[in-house]
């Protein structure tokens, strides 16, 4: 009896385990989008994720496009920035967002994604969303 508890024992430590991995930023972001058309064919979206981000994009691709940060929390799960040299907004995960201890992929703190002012879109690096221009 002994030899089958240990047999199974190893068994179930030796087994590969099926862990499911957390959505990226990219995905995130996505998941929270959610976009308006006018009638004058303008497009706004609004970006909703997690607890701490929150921020609007208006007149999409219009000389007077605005950007709104309604909620943007450093210390919070995710959190936004500006990049002058690409022109896209980068969601970034806070200390209450990081779920992985890996250096890089979902959920560690160099998982983002980028949004582009110029079409709304979410794109997974800088270089993408810069070539959208």
């Amino acid at each position: 009896m002994r030899r089958l508890v240990l047999a199974l024992l190893g068994i179930t430590l030796l087994a590969p385990t099926t862990a499911v991995a957390d959505p990226s930023t990219y995905e995130l972001v996505l998941a929270g989008k959610k976009c308006n058309e006018s009638s004058s064919q303008v497009i706004s979206c609004e970006y909703k994720v997690g607890n701490g981000l929150h921020f609007t994009i208006d007149d999409i691709g219009q000389p007077d496009t605005g950007i709104t940060f309604v909620k943007s929390s450093f210390d919070g799960d995710f959190y936004a920035t500006y990049g002058l040299k690409h022109g896209c907004i980068i969601v970034k995960r806070g200390p209450k967002g990081i779920t992985s201890t890996e250096f890089m992929g979902p959920g560690s703190f160099t998982d983002y994604a980028f949004v582009s002012p110029k079409n709304g879109k979410v794109y997974r690096t800088w270089k993408e969303c810069m070539e959208c221009r």
